[in-house]
């Protein structure tokens, strides 16, 4: 009997540590007790991953040094992102912080901005942030999107010194991303206004060779 206990409660504590990959497209695997603790998506770990080979490879960069975390962007469109490159950014955001870096919210206007929809504190437009901030690094990287995945890039530089202090690489395969990467919506940047959309609009005597 006792034997049987202690094969029980080894099950169970085997159970209690298994937490499976969370890959945003089917359901939950786990069960219903696991989640007391916040199931994981893949993105979690890739991001983890990423914030500690940064930290490996940093040179400069203190826990006081005021940071900020930008989009990261189409390697071969650098004023384009989609939601991949923002949730990126947003994870790394809480990666860094957790580590005991200073990060600067600059999309934070400084206002609560009360409305019908929704109170709001943050901002994409330029015109409702302030002017200035104290930034002395910035987070960023690329994103290039391949067959099997996307390749992702990260760079921490000095906004002045615009010296790489840091860097660090990675893969996302597609099929544990979450949604489609065929229908990865890119945002862009055209006269000062975000713009949301599958595919970039040319002008009309723009010519485009195509093979």
């Amino acid at each position: 009997m006792k034997n049987w206990i202690v094969i029980l409660l080894s099950l169970a504590t085997v159970s209690c540590a298994y937490n499976p990959i969370y890959n945003g497209k089917e359901p939950y695997s786990g069960s219903q007790f696991l989640l007391q603790q916040t199931p994981r998506h893949t993105l979690d770990y890739f991001m983890d991953g990423l914030a500690e080979e940064l930290l490996e490879t940093n040179n400069y960069l203190t826990a006081r040094t005021p940071m900020a975390v930008v989009s990261f962007v189409d390697v071969e469109e650098m004023d384009e992102t989609n939601w991949l490159g923002n949730s990126v950014t947003e994870g790394m955001i809480y990666q860094m912080q957790r580590r005991g870096f200073t990060v600067i919210d600059f999309k934070n206007t400084g206002t609560i901005r009360v409305t019908k929809d929704g109170d709001f504190s943050l901002s994409r437009d330029w015109k409702e942030l302030h002017p200035e901030q104290q930034i002395d690094y910035v987070l960023t990287g690329t994103m290039l999107r391949q067959g099997g995945g996307v390749l992702v890039n990260a760079r921490i530089v000095g906004m002045r010194s615009r010296v790489v202090v840091a860097s660090a690489q990675g893969f996302l395969p597609a099929d544990r991303i979450g949604r489609d990467i065929d229908t990865l919506r890119k945002v862009r940047i055209q006269d000062g206004v975000i713009i949301r959309g599958d595919q970039r609009k040319h002008p009309s005597d723009t010519i485009i060779l195509k093979p």
